[in-house]
């Protein structure tokens, strides 16, 4: 018999290896779920920090819009700039404000130096926090705002890009790039060649042979274009229409019943108008932030002494006399005058003797009242031009009986004979151009040039309650006195622009030719806006 033997291997040890894979793997896992533990909190952190990287570029943005929109920073002079590119260039380089020192390319060193103080900071509360932006100017025109009529803000349009770094400091940084344009555009104060305030009969009144058109002096003087453009007007009280008036437009009204006053039009003729359009009750707000008359500006301070500018030209600060006399063209004939300059400022009671002319440059005039005591004119060598009236008439203002019934027989401009205001462009910018020949053609001077006064460039802005009376010739201006009466007597001699006030009242037969280039050059402006998005990268 066989016997069989059974050979058992010894397992001594097995649970040692077992127990060692078993830590391996723990130790794996482990140390694979503390890899992935990590990194999930760096990922977190430089989430946060390129967060915070971008809230700190965002506040540049903002910042820096916030400056540009405020007073600090003031209407540039448009004619350093050519802003027929884009980006908008001085000197042949792209304008660029940076608070880097030498880098900014602005014509204006305490716009750069401001600038400076905003551009870069930190951001409170976060430690090491900071950002720093330029700004591109893209695009700009020279319609500007009108920073005498309240909440519109002074200013241009503009389109700018902000580019703004924002960055972390420490041990981990980070740093974000955000790029976001904003745009400020508005819409036109002077939106009628005619605008009345006032509710009663003949709010509005046409006489004689009066019409309305409009023109574009954008695209070139009123005589190379087309007579007879709509030039509507609006009220929210009457227009009364003479027999041989004509509204080349139509007539924006609350009430558009056709017949006797008080209803909305009084028309002597046959429908005298393109039509009738019912509008809501027009309002607008006075100048200079007052909320009732008489309303002052309160900056440049208000002055209500006599000047005589033919006669006492060197005692009144701002006034300068040529040296040469200059002929022009008056009432038919030629005639020597006086040649002025008034700087900007504050002036008081200005009175033109003669036919003399006084040449005014781009900015703003304070004025208390003017008397064309005979002829005279107000030659616009740069534009704009705005005039404050003040119209402070507790003495020495012009005054005159006859005015139509309800109008204030003290007023804060009076211009008789051939008096009037940037009747006729200057040649190359700057030079006497005489006053037009009212005899039959509204031309320039004894050269007969083509009348071509630009209305925006003579801003005429009052928030009182007495009379603006001009006539004799015409006057190219825009004319912003809601709470004042406007009178023209005398020859039918037109007048270029617009007009916004409480009574109307043309005995003339004077046309008045809107300029629809209005709508683009004297705007209400609203706030800057975001415009396409914004781009943000991290570094």
């Amino acid at each position: 018999m066989e016997t069989q033997t059974t050979y058992r291997k010894s397992e001594r040890g097995v649970a040692l290896i077992v127990a060692l894979l078993a830590i391996l793997v723990l130790s794996v896992l482990g140390v694979a779920i503390m890899s992935t533990s990590q990194s999930q909190t760096w990922t977190s952190l430089n989430y946060r920090l390129a967060a915070q990287a971008r809230y700190a570029a965002e506040t540049g943005v903002q910042t820096t819009m916030n400056w540009l929109s405020s007073a600090s920073y003031p209407t540039p002079t448009f004619a350093s700039y050519t802003m027929t590119t884009n980006p908008v260039q001085y000197s042949g380089k792209a304008v660029v404000l940076s608070p880097v020192s030498g880098a900014s390319n602005y014509p204006d060193a305490t716009v750069v130096t401001n600038y400076g103080k905003v551009a870069a900071g930190t951001i409170p509360g976060v430690a090491s926090a900071s950002y720093s932006t330029t700004a591109t100017l893209l695009r700009m025109t020279s319609g500007g705002g009108a920073a005498w009529l309240p909440g519109t803000g002074g200013g241009a349009m503009q389109t700018w890009q902000i580019t703004s770094t924002g960055t972390i400091g420490g041990v981990l940084n980070a740093t974000v790039q955000v790029t976001q344009t904003f745009e400020r555009t508005g819409k036109p104060i002077f939106q009628y060649g005619l605008e009345a305030l006032g509710t009663g009969c003949g709010s509005i009144t046409l006489a004689g042979s009066d019409y309305t058109d409009s023109y574009n002096s954008a695209a070139g003087t009123y005589a190379s274009q087309t007579a007879g453009a709509a030039g509507s007007i609006a009220t929210n009280g009457n227009v009364n229409l003479a027999s041989s008036a004509k509204v080349n437009g139509n007539i924006a009204a609350p009430n558009t019943k056709v017949g006797a006053c008080p209803d909305g039009v009084t028309d002597a003729g046959s429908k005298n108008y393109a039509g009738l359009t019912a509008v809501s009750k027009m309002t607008a707000p006075l100048p200079f932030g007052c909320s009732s008359t008489p309303c002052y500006p309160t900056s440049p301070a208000v002055i209500t002494t006599a000047q005589n500018v033919s006669s006492g030209c060197a005692g009144i600060s701002g006034c300068t006399k040529s040296a040469t006399t200059d002929s022009i063209y008056d009432g038919g004939s030629s005639k020597t005058v006086n040649d002025f300059t008034l700087a900007p400022g504050s002036y008081g009671n200005i009175t033109i003797d003669g036919a003399d002319v006084v040449h005014v440059s781009a900015g703003t005039y304070t004025i208390n009242s003017i008397n064309f005591a005979q002829d005279g004119q107000f030659v616009v060598d740069s534009g704009p031009v705005i005039f404050q009236l003040a119209g402070n008439c507790a003495s020495g203002c012009p005054s005159e009986s006859g005015l139509p019934s309800g109008y204030s027989k003290t007023e804060v401009i009076y211009g008789a004979g051939f008096a009037g205001l940037n009747a006729c462009a200057p040649s190359g910018g700057k030079g006497v151009i005489a006053n037009p020949d009212v005899y039959g053609k509204e031309t320039c001077g004894p050269s007969k040039a083509t009348f071509s006064g630009i209305p925006a460039n003579m801003q005429i802005v009052y928030g009182g309650s007495d009379t603006i009376r001009l006539g004799g010739m015409p006057n190219a201006a825009v004319i912003y006195a809601p709470g004042a009466s406007y009178y023209t007597p005398g020859a039918p001699v037109g007048l270029y622009g617009s007009i916004i006030t409480d009574n109307f009242n043309d005995a003339s037969g004077s046309p008045w030719h809107y300029d629809t280039a209005e709508q683009n050059s004297v705007l209400q402006l609203g706030n800057f806006i975001p415009v396409g998005g914004f781009s943000w990268s991290k570094f």
